[in-house]
């Protein structure tokens, strides 16, 4: 049979009260060792949690906009560094880039216009001479 922790406590309002009391106390003695500083500081926020206001919501605002500014400032750094002539196709596809590139301006390993005319017939007799 299973009981639960609650089925062994009594249901009577004494109890409860008893208990109340003692979670009473021991929050009066913990609140007799806190410090001046921190029971002030815990009313303060006590009166502002009551006006709505949340406790340090300025402070937290300016972290973000500290966080904004430094993650902007890293974006116009990467784009400062980035270079300027990076191609806009990935590496792997070098045929678009060199469709885009005139034939004069290329080396002479990148022309396949070269590696044409090494499998035509005229360059085997070129070779030779």
């Amino acid at each position: 049979m299973n009981t639960h922790p609650t089925d062994r406590l009594p249901m009577d309002a004494g109890a409860d009260a008893r208990f109340d009391a003692a979670i009473r106390t021991r929050h009066a003695t913990a609140l007799a060792q806190l410090s001046p500083q921190v029971r002030a500081q815990l009313a303060q926020r006590r009166v502002a949690a009551l006006r709505g206001e949340r406790a340090g919501a300025r402070q937290h605002r300016l972290r973000f906009a500290v966080a904004g500014f430094a993650a902007l400032c890293a974006l116009a750094l990467g784009v400062r560094l980035y270079p300027q002539g990076a191609p806009s196709t990935p590496a792997a596809a070098p045929s678009a880039q060199l469709a885009s590139t005139p034939v004069g301006s290329l080396p002479l390993d990148e022309d396949p216009d070269f590696y044409a005319w090494l499998g035509s017939a005229d360059a085997p007799r070129l070779a030779m001479e």
